[in-house]
């Protein structure tokens, strides 16, 4: 079915441009106009269903850790191998039908040689993530609304992309109306964090164009580590 097309997730507030604000749960974000297929059942939740098998060709071939560089000496950063472990947790949002699915979760990766500062502060984690987004409506799924969220110390840490290119890692891409991508998400968390991680799902606030139903913003998250 034709629709109108999504205006994007961080919107201008130029004249002209149909914006509301909604009261919001976690996230604060800008209203966005969305179009919805007309006819159709609500989207409803499954919480026990795991994520569907990617579309994605990458899946197959790179869903393992990409190649890491040698581990910077101790006057870089603590002498650290990078740690491999495979997952399966799932955010599903019942309003617009998105799943998104963690594989995999690799922590310390080696930083460049060229950094020696940040490698004492942070360390590197990689998560490979599966994004299928909804057809119900015309919203789409960016690796920006995707946060890392730590236990202790207590910390919500958004993507980085700094270090994609290093280890020629597949990048996790946006996910347009009811098309699925596969890819890997960094983010920098502090030296010292403990193993207890979580992945967060930050969705926007919407409003649907065909109906004027007001969708408020909302964070899902899912344990990847404990």
């Amino acid at each position: 079915m034709k629709t109108s097309a999504l205006i994007p997730a961080r919107p201008s507030t130029a004249s002209g441009t149909r914006l509301r604000r909604l009261a919001t749960v976690g996230l604060v974000a800008p209203v966005v106009a969305l179009a919805a297929c007309s006819g159709e059942s609500p989207v409803t939740a499954d919480t026990t269903a795991s994520a569907p098998a990617s579309t994605s060709s990458a899946t197959a071939s790179t869903t393992t850790a990409p190649t890491t560089a040698a581990a910077p000496t101790t006057t870089q950063a603590p002498a650290q191998r990078s740690v491999s472990a495979e997952v399966n947790a799932s955010i599903k949002d019942p309003t617009l039908g998105h799943t998104l699915t963690a594989r995999r979760v690799v922590r310390n990766f080696s930083w460049p040689a060229e950094q020696p500062v940040g490698a004492k502060q942070f360390e590197i984690v990689g998560v490979w993530v599966t994004m299928r987004a909804g057809s119900r409506f015309s919203a789409s799924l960016d690796p920006s609304m995707l946060a890392l969220v730590a236990a202790k110390p207590a910390q919500t840490v958004t993507p980085t992309t700094e270090f994609g290119k290093r280890w020629g890692a597949t990048a996790l891409k946006p996910a347009k109306r009811a098309q699925t991508t596969a890819g890997w998400v960094f983010f920098k968390v502090d030296r010292g964090t403990g193993s207890a991680l979580r992945l967060a799902f930050n969705r926007p606030a919407y409003q649907v164009s065909t109906t004027d139903k007001k969708i408020p913003a909302n964070t899902f998250s899912v344990v990847l580590t404990k």
